[in-house]
């Protein structure tokens, strides 16, 4: 990490990676048209495809069913999950987070989040396995569209409904809200077609990251939304000056470098041995016991505090570097 040498930021083409909230009332498409977007893998929190054939899903009764299936589509075979699926579909956000609020009672054997820790509530421990399963899912390069219904807040204002630490990691990584409308039926009396609202009103939220996307889309379809996004990358390129990469490209842009655990315990080792030849353990003691506490020994840290570990070895760079 040098930060003489920032890394500049880039813009990705097409769907890939990209993460869209659809939210609105009843029987406006949201499950529809997601399931049409390019090779769907639907996850039903809600039973939503009573009347949709075709779609490959799996079923999810509980929270440790979606863990399963999000360990096979963000762990070791991921690339292989890629090849399969385009688009992962959550349906919906407000049962999503029931779901984890069961869990979690469950994990600490409680009957309410509030009843845990004893009496302190669950709060971080339930916001931290919301957000490190979405963290998950949305760092693989998926198109991920997360389903809410709507709510009007005190104010009237319509938003997405569902619990705030549920909605903050899905809206705060969601590239775009959308919000529909109904258009009632024809003259035959035929549906028609929703709408779609990319840009936040004084009526209801919405949003879009992209400067240059079509802010209503009058006839909300898998196609329109998908031509939305891209379109609004290429006005950004001849806008902007700019050349749209990868998903992969931007990922590898956006990563700070991953490091193996052994390699950096290696390391480690090098870089005390050269401590221990110029007597200065004291000091190396010191930074270990900075991060690790008083007494702890770096040989102790286990593979999941390799951050730390991290940090230890910089510190201990700076140390050889000193006189």
């Amino acid at each position: 990490m040098d930060i003489f040498s920032p890394q500049i930021s880039v813009v990705a083409k097409g769907l890939e990676g990209k993460v869209v909230t659809l939210y609105g009332g009843n029987n406006l498409g949201k499950t529809k048209q997601s399931t049409r977007m390019k090779k769907p893998l639907y996850m039903p929190f809600e039973k939503g495809l009573n009347a949709i054939a075709g779609v490959p899903f799996m079923p999810i009764n509980n929270w440790g069913d979606f863990k399963k299936v999000n360990k096979q589509l963000s762990g070791k075979k991921s690339e292989q999950a890629k090849e399969m699926y385009q688009t992962i579909i959550i349906d919906e956000v407000d049962a999503f987070a029931k779901y984890a609020t069961r869990y979690v009672c469950d994990q600490y054997d409680v009957e309410r989040i509030k009843d845990g820790n004893d009496g302190f509530g669950l709060w971080k421990e339930y916001e931290t396995e919301i957000f490190e399963e979405i963290n998950k899912l949305l760092s693989v390069g998926f198109t991920v569209i997360f389903i809410a219904h709507a709510e009007a807040d005190k104010n009237g204002k319509v938003r997405p409904k569902g619990d705030k630490r549920v909605l903050a990691p899905v809206i705060d990584n969601s590239d775009i809200v959308v919000y529909l409308t109904s258009n009632g039926i024809d003259e035959d009396r035929q549906v028609i077609k929703s709408s779609a609202w990319l840009a936040e009103t004084e009526e209801f939220f919405a949003r879009s990251r992209f400067d240059y996307i079509d802010t209503y889309l009058e006839e909300f379809t898998a196609e329109n939304l998908e031509r939305a996004i891209i379109e609004a990358v290429e006005r950004q390129e001849e806008a902007e000056g700019i050349t749209a990469v990868t998903f992969d490209q931007q990922k590898e842009n956006n990563s700070s470098g991953e490091v193996e655990f052994d390699d950096l315990m290696d390391e480690i080792k090098k870089v005390g041995s050269k401590l221990a030849e110029e007597e200065r353990l004291d000091e190396l003691q010191e930074v270990v016991d900075k991060h690790l506490g008083k007494g702890k020994k770096v040989t102790e840290c286990t593979k999941k505090q390799i951050d730390v570990v991290s940090v230890i070895l910089d510190d201990l760079k700076d140390l050889l570097e000193e006189e």
